[in-house]
Parts: structure tokens; sequence; C-alpha cells
């Protein structure tokens, strides 16, 4: 069982060592962040230029209700960390 449990592991580690790290996200889930973005007010975000890791980290983020504005702020400010916007760009504020 072992051995199993350990080739298994092994060819699992093999698998994932040949998938692209470039991969393009997907182009739904590229759709879903741009229309929660434009949402909380980032209107003018090109998503399909942004990184897979940028467009992953933003679907985590912008899970949920924004019904509080706090909470709104709070996710505005944390979706310009994402997009690393040092506030001297003027994209959909």
């Amino acid at each position: 069982m072992k051995k199993f449990f350990a080739a298994s592991l092994i060819a699992a580690t093999a698998a994932l060592t040949t998938v692209p790290a470039t991969a393009a996200p997907n182009s739904q889930l590229v759709r879903s962040v741009e229309h929660r973005l434009a949402v909380i007010g980032f209107r003018n975000v090109d998503v399909s230029t942004l990184s897979t890791g940028q467009v992953a980290a933003l679907h985590l983020k912008l899970q949920g209700p924004y019904a509080s504005t706090f909470r709104r702020v709070r996710t505005q400010q944390e979706v310009k960390v994402i997009l690393n916007w040092d506030g001297s760009e003027n994209k959909g504020f």
C-alpha cells in the first residue's frame, strides 16, 4: 500500500510539473472577474491582460456580498493591491 501511495505521489508530482506555468485563465473566469470588478467600481480594468495569479486572487477576493460600505471600501483597497496600483492610476474611479 505504501509503495502504491508513493508511486501515485510521484506520478502526480510529475504531471503537475508538465503543466505550463503561463497558462491563460479560463475565459469564463475572466468574464466573471470583469463583472465583479465593475460592480465595485473598477470598470476600466482589462482582466485579459492580468496574470493568472492576479485573476485567481481577484476571483477569491471578490466572493460574497458587498452590502456594507466598510466591506466595499476594504475590498477596493485590497483589489488595488492585487492590481499593483499605487494610487497614480485613474482606472475606474
